[in-house]
């Protein structure tokens, strides 16, 4: 049994019927395998607001409640794309939200959960877009637009950010230095983010020490769960056994 296990970067959406597949796997493979789950930003791919609930969203909030009610604690940290989810939605799927960064602790290990985000300092125009969304006068001025609006607005960004491929890789990637710059300002020698869609373990070995960098993965294909438990440490894994894909 799992500690913890860390996910990010679904980007559930309704037209993304496999990924959603994926994600009623997971609910019953947690329900056995795990004592907590954190999701670490951009579990939907657009969010325009709590309002935004149907059938589907509903369906998505029922699953992860029935996994809290199996003794599962969950956690929610938002990510660029849902940065709009709310208390209601919250409440819904008995989430517990968490502010970005957050420090917790497993075992002896303190941990940094970011989205990632915020590391990715060479995509100017990402910085500029976060700081704006980011800012709690806007969200609120935000969500006093018509539903309408909002959603026409979020899902015109889905659809530039499926054809903008345009963006020089170097804009994309975790720039080290401001994140262990902040990794430092935090007090903490691990970090745990999503974001990047490049699953891996990396450990950064400067003249002050040693500092580790665990990145999630995405659920485009078959996404590997980070998974922490007291005797095993952290390690990736895949929902195996019973459930197959």
């Amino acid at each position: 049994m799992n500690d913890a296990v860390f996910i990010s970067d679904l980007h559930l959406h309704p037209e993304e019927t496999e990924i959603t597949e994926r994600f009623n796997h997971f609910i019953k493979w947690a329900a056995k395998n795990t004592l907590s789950v954190y999701i670490l930003g951009d579990f939907f791919h657009v969010w325009p607001g709590d309002d935004a609930l149907d059938a589907w969203s509903q369906s998505i909030a029922s699953q992860l409640s029935w996994l809290s009610d199996q003794g599962v604690k969950l956690y929610f940290m938002p990510g660029n794309r849902d940065f709009l989810v709310g208390k209601r939605f919250a409440k819904l799927a008995s989430l517990t939200l968490l502010n970005e960064p957050t420090i917790i602790t497993l075992g002896n290990t303190k941990l940094l959960l970011v989205h990632g985000d915020r590391y990715c300092t060479k995509d100017i125009s990402h910085q500029w877009l976060r700081r704006i969304t980011r800012n709690r006068l806007f969200t609120t001025l935000f969500l006093r637009f018509p539903y309408a609006l909002r959603s026409a607005i979020v899902n015109q960004v889905r659809r530039r950010s499926q054809m903008n491929r345009s963006k020089p890789p170097a804009n994309m990637v975790i720039i080290v230095a401001s994140m262990i710059k902040h990794m430092e300002q935090m007090g903490v020698e691990t970090v745990i983010h999503g974001h990047i869609h490049q699953p891996g373990i990396t450990k950064h070995t400067l003249k002050n020490g040693n500092y580790y960098q665990y990145v999630l993965s995405d659920w485009d294909d078959n996404p590997l769960l980070m998974c922490y438990n007291k005797s095993s440490g952290f390690y990736f894994d895949l929902m195996l056994g019973e459930l197959e894909w």
